[in-house]
């Protein structure tokens, strides 16, 4: 696993582009707002860990049954250039549930595009990259 020894979401959130994304996480219930928090943490880890990723979404949901257990959230899948690859992250919350102050993850192999409705990933946009 990849450990990140700085966490980013604080700062992606703390941009002024970051406007909207910071209105919606206020609507969110606690539970829901701690998986979109880890959300926006893995795609900031994955592109600062290897340019040649575009993270655009993650499912946490995707490979494994999504679980939040006390502050901690394991999952997943992400979708860069148009492709789904697995992913499995360990996110840890601050006690307020409001920040990440721990992230780890392991970016696994492409999932091949048969496998997609069944893992409810959906096609999204962008080119298909080879």
């Amino acid at each position: 696993m990849v450990r990140a020894t700085e966490m980013l979401s604080g700062k992606t959130l703390a941009d002024p582009r970051s406007r909207q994304a910071r209105a919606d996480l206020a609507t969110f219930a606690s539970e829901e707002r701690m998986v979109q928090l880890c959300n926006l943490e893995a795609l900031d880890q994955i592109r600062k860990w290897k340019a040649e990723f575009q993270p655009e979404q993650v499912a946490p949901y995707a490979t494994a049954d999504e679980t939040v257990k006390g502050t901690t959230i394991k999952g997943a899948a992400f979708r860069s250039r148009g492709k789904w690859y697995a992913l499995k992250f360990n996110c840890e919350l601050a006690r307020d549930g409001e920040s990440v102050v721990g992230f780890e993850f392991l970016v696994g192999g492409q999932i091949p595009r048969e496998r997609w409705d069944e893992l409810g990933l959906a096609a999204g946009h962008g080119a298909e990259v080879e």
